[in-house]
């Protein structure tokens, strides 16, 4: 029998045997009161902490185990981790490991400036060019995840049709293995990938469509008909006085795309428009969404603008792609691909863990705050500015912190899909501390110790200022 084993049997005999004892000494049982002494044994334990440790110390009793065993593998490992970022030389055994206090860190701190990683040395170098990806990679991601994952819950809170299919397909991802989403998305974006095959099998076709005579001229009609009939519902769609500022983000969303299109920027070298039209776009949603007087004549004066470029506008340029090659999304170097990938794919995998937590938090406000809103005749925006936003702010902080940790505990994704590549455009902290304990032939464990409690100092310093911040705005 092995030790597990006879552990096991040990505290079933001391249950049963202890149990039975117990009971049967401090009251008598009837032989049809079986099945009430078993109920009794079952709940042996808590009696029996009653016993000991009276009403108000079961609660404590109850978390003994738990917290034993937390601290044995989270608190213990903490304090063993200080230990080793102090300690040198390549053995696994604290006994066996030199005491050289600050080294480590000196070594990472070993900088001209740690914002010119190439001023560092080598373990400064490779330490301070992980953690500036990994706060870009932060600074990026998180307010993306946030957004999209309350857009999600929101949108999930109506009463929409497949509501309960929608919710479990947006979490579904949260429960694959980070190897099959790394696996997913690199068949996708490979060379010779999902996404390459789709683009290339399309350009033929649509560089034959741009040959053909007056496809220009049915090209500018059919999108011509798209932005009149969104700018009209944008202005009238409800028949009040206030634009839609749903059907203005799709305006904007056009004409921005439309004036990146265009390109009126070229006429004074400008390489490219894409900018002017999404500040352009961004700021009709502004007028709209603050109930502005200009937001309506700022409506009907990006509509005349958008008919101007929609006119300038060379199709047969536009639709030319016979110059297109296959792109290897993850590994071409200096164009930001790779990163932009790397954000896109986590929070396609974590979007529907924070999702739900919102959820949660969005059911729980009173539906007669909305009701009383409505009689009122409050717009939904200003109902989800006043009330919504408020209310689920406890709730978004959470996620928020959530999401900030996780972000910067990233690593199977990006060592999977570019394994820090190319070059080191996507190297992460976490993963340089995973290779200079594990993937070199003289792991240096204490440099990876001392990068661990920084990358930790790091993510408190962070939350904390998150919460600080948030409280200052409850008024707690």
């Amino acid at each position: 029998m092995t030790p597990a084993a006879m552990l096991m049997a040990a505290i079933g005999l001391l249950w049963v045997g202890g149990g039975t004892i117990w009971l049967l000494s401090r009251r008598s049982y009837r032989l049809w009161q079986v099945p009430q002494f078993l109920m009794d044994l079952v709940g042996f334990p808590v009696e029996l902490a009653q016993a000991w440790f009276g009403r108000g110390g079961v609660p404590y009793a109850l978390l003994l185990p738990n917290m034993a065993i937390f601290g044995l593998f989270t608190f213990a490992p903490m304090i063993l981790n200080f230990y080793v970022s102090g300690t040198a030389g390549a053995s696994i055994s604290l006994f066996d490991r030199p005491w050289v206090g600050w080294d480590n860190y000196a070594r990472i701190f070993n900088c001209e400036s740690i914002f010119r990683p190439s001023t560092c040395g080598n373990e400064g170098f490779g330490y301070w060019t992980a953690m500036g990806n990994t706060l870009w990679f932060v600074a990026f991601q998180v307010p993306i995840m946030c957004v999209a994952a309350l857009a999600t819950a929101l949108v999930l809170n109506m009463s929409i049709k497949g509501r309960g299919f929608w919710r479990a397909m947006f979490f579904y991802p949260v429960m694959l293995s980070p190897v099959v989403i790394a696996n997913i998305w690199e068949w996708i974006l490979h060379r010779r990938g999902m996404l390459n095959e789709v683009i290339g099998g399309t350009q033929g076709a649509v560089a034959d469509l741009a040959g053909l005579n007056g496809f220009d001229l049915v090209v500018t009609v059919i999108l011509a008909i798209v932005l009149v009939v969104v700018m009209e519902r944008a202005i009238r769609a409800r028949g009040d006085d206030e634009p839609s500022l749903a059907w203005t983000g799709v305006f904007a969303g056009l004409f921005a795309a439309l004036t990146a299109w265009a390109n009126p920027g070229s006429l004074i070298g400008l390489p490219s428009s894409l900018w002017i039209g999404v500040l352009v776009g961004a700021a009709l949603f502004w007028l709209v969404m603050s109930g502005h007087r200009l937001a309506r004549p700022a409506l009907v004066a990006a509509g005349a603008l958008a008919a101007v470029q929609l006119l300038a506008i060379q199709f047969d340029g536009v639709f030319a792609f016979d110059n297109y090659r296959p792109i290897n999304w993850l590994v071409t170097p200096n164009t930001g691909w790779p990163f932009a990938w790397l954000v896109f794919v986590f929070c396609w995998s974590h979007m529907g863990f924070y999702m739900l937590i919102i959820l949660a938090g969005l059911q729980a406000i009173p539906r007669d705050l909305y009701e009383a809103a409505k009689m009122d005749a409050t717009r939904p925006v200003r109902a989800f500015w006043r009330i919504t936003l408020p209310l689920v702010m406890p709730t978004m902080t959470v996620v928020i912190v959530l999401c900030l940790i996780r972000s910067f505990q990233v690593f199977d994704e990006v060592y999977l899909l570019t394994g820090g590549g190319p070059g080191r455009e996507t190297f992460m902290v976490v993963q340089n501390i995973y290779e200079s304990a594990f993937a070199t032939n003289t792991p240096a464990y204490g440099e990876a110790a001392a990068g661990s409690v920084l990358m930790a100092v790091v993510i408190a310093v962070f939350t904390f200022f998150q919460l600080w911040i948030t409280r200052r705005q409850s008024g707690l």
